[in-house]
C-alpha cells in the first residue's frame, strides 16, 4: 500500500528514469560524426549502465552542437 510520503519519491524516480531513458535513445539517434571525445558504442555502454550522472555527462559533453549556416 502507497503512503503519502512516497509520492514524491516514486515522481522523482519516474524522472530520472525517463531522463535516463531519453539519453539513451538520443544516444543511438545521434549520428557517429556529431559523437565527441569517445566512439559512440561506449557512450551507449556507459549510458546502460543507467547512472544519471551518465545521462546528464552525454546531455552536456556527449555531443557537437549543430553547425549553423
Amino acid at each position: 500500500m502507497l503512503h503519502l510520503m512516497d509520492l514524491p519519491v516514486l515522481v522523482l524516480m519516474a524522472l530520472v528514469i525517463a531522463f535516463t531513458l531519453w539519453a539513451l535513445i538520443d544516444c543511438i539517434r545521434t549520428p557517429a560524426d556529431r559523437v565527441r571525445f569517445v566512439p559512440k558504442l561506449l557512450w551507449l555502454f556507459v549510458l546502460f549502465s543507467g547512472s544519471v550522472c551518465a545521462a546528464l555527462v552525454w546531455t552536456y559533453f556527449g555531443k557537437k552542437p549543430i553547425e549553423t549556416r
